[in-house]
């Protein structure tokens, strides 16, 4: 009789136990730890910087007036200077993006759970990724690299190795 009711307590808190939300869904997400793993890099990025400055700010100090070095210390102050205030920002908005996500993916999971489906999404991380590559994506326009990347512009020679459309090259002549 006891084994047949410790069979049956083990059998009713799996199937309890297997029914409960998971209390932090954000940990299992993934564009939530690509977030995270963001800040803790610009965070990184942010100390890094200010001790570049402090180094220009001692190498101003040391500049000999008057001899034209003074203008290049100053404006590596002011360039580090720049990109820290930059950094901040990009900190401060990561931080924001973090609080925002945990909370929409609290929801989205409960919503999941409630409907029997699959969470995270993963079209959603594949969006995810591919707005992250389009926002760091080089923004100068390089005629050069586009040309060369099409082949627009090359000779039909170069682009066409020594090779005949056949596929093999043809053999050389001896000069005899």
């Amino acid at each position: 009789m006891r084994i047949v009711l410790y069979i049956f307590t083990i059998f009713s808190i799996s199937l309890i136990g297997c029914g409960r939300p998971d209390p932090n869904p954000e940990l299992k997400d993934e564009i939530y730890a690509d977030l995270n793993s963001q800040l803790a890099e610009t965070t990184r990025g942010i100390s890094e910087e200010e001790k570049k400055r402090e180094e220009h700010k001692k190498a101003l100090l040391e500049v000999v007036p008057q001899t034209g070095q003074n203008k290049f210390a100053n404006k590596r102050v002011f360039d580090s200077e720049t990109k820290i205030t930059k950094l901040k920002q990009e900190k401060q908005w990561l931080e924001l993006r973090i609080a925002e996500r945990k909370a929409s993916t609290k929801t989205k999971y409960l919503q999941a759970f409630r409907n029997k489906e699959v969470w995270p999404d993963p079209a959603e991380f594949e969006q995810y990724k591919a707005e992250k590559k389009m926002r760091n994506a080089k923004r100068n326009w390089d005629v050069r690299q586009r040309m060369d990347e099409t082949g627009f512009g090359k000779s039909k020679a170069a682009t066409t190795k020594e090779a005949p459309e056949g596929g093999e090259a043809a053999p050389k002549k001896s000069g005899h």
